[in-house]
């Protein structure tokens, strides 16, 4: 059934979610649950679109740091702050910022534009309140794992009109870029992101096929006119990750832009580095020395 799109109503994307969280919860219960000891500090931040959880990193330190806001992934239908709290725990640890990771809103229960919208008032509050968070307002980076880097992309393009955030740098670590697209026309290499999955994962974001083709909800399809405002961006990519592709499709119209663009593409899967092994421990150090570069050595 190459190309042909299978379409759901709301109440069967709601069902189809519901007992897939129930499944993960018993067979990766960190994606799904919240995890009664962690790194990051609770936090609820009043913001344009209501209370945002975050969990904050290093926010207890006088000293006024740069920040780094960063997007969790899966599919904007699971997962949660926690996902990545042992990734912002080492980079809290390495390097001189402080760190708010945002537990946005979930798909299908608060479609698009929801969680970009959560997202960018974070962002746009801290930048408004650099004294109660103790942060260079002029020295503020997002970045985000898969569905969050697609909300990095599209905060910047969102930001291209407003210019509310001046975000410092970005990074995008193997993002869906392009949600329009049906899964089974994309490249689909031994251990990928299954068909299926995909297919129920974008309509959960939103379900109008049409509407997908926005560039806040699939970047790939926003004009080189448009991303010419990107700051420095890192741009991660994984071989046998079916959004392989498109993350390097993005890169060059990033670099046709004009966009000072860095680039590595792993010889791994999908979501590699959320778990240990060499190609992680080189992924997380490659951000560590992006957030360095272009938010302390400046």
């Amino acid at each position: 059934m190459a190309g042909k799109t299978k379409t759901y109503t709301n109440e069967q994307l709601l069902k189809k979610v519901r007992r897939l969280r129930s499944l993960m919860s018993i067979f990766a219960p960190s994606m799904t649950k919240k995890a009664k000891l962690r790194a990051g500090t609770e936090l609820y931040i009043e913001t344009d679109e209501g209370l945002v959880r975050v969990l904050a990193y290093n926010l207890e330190r006088e000293q006024t740091l740069p920040l780094f806001v960063n997007m969790h992934g899966s599919g904007f239908v699971m997962g949660d702050a926690e996902m990545d709290d042992a990734c912002m725990k080492t980079i809290a640890e390495s390097i001189d910022v402080k760190i708010l990771s945002i537990d946005y809103s979930l798909s299908p229960d608060y479609p698009f534009p929801k969680a970009l919208n959560e997202c960018y008032s974070v962002v746009k509050y801290a930048r408004e309140h650099p004294e109660e968070l103790g942060i260079d307002p002029e020295l503020i980076a997002i970045g985000g794992q898969s569905a969050g880097g697609n909300l990095t992309a599209a905060m910047l393009l969102l930001d291209s009109e407003r210019k509310q955030l001046g975000a410092k740098c970005a990074i995008l670590d193997y993002p869906p870029l392009d949600v329009f697209t049906d899964a089974s026309e994309k490249p689909h290499p031994k251990g990928s992101i299954p068909v299926f999955m995909s297919r129920m994962f974008d309509p959960c974001y939103l379900n109008d096929k049409e509407g997908r083709k926005n560039p806040l909800i699939s970047p790939l399809y926003a004009s080189v006119e448009q991303v010419k405002s990107f700051p420095p961006t890192l741009v991660i990519t994984a071989s046998r990750d079916s959004l392989c592709e498109e993350g390097e499709r993005f890169r060059d119209m990033l670099m046709e832009a004009g966009v000072d663009v860095t680039h590595k593409r792993f010889e791994a899967r999908h979501g590699f580095n959320l778990k240990p092994g060499p190609a992680a421990d080189e992924s997380w150090q490659l951000i560590m020395d992006f957030l360095r570069r272009h938010l302390l050595d400046c």
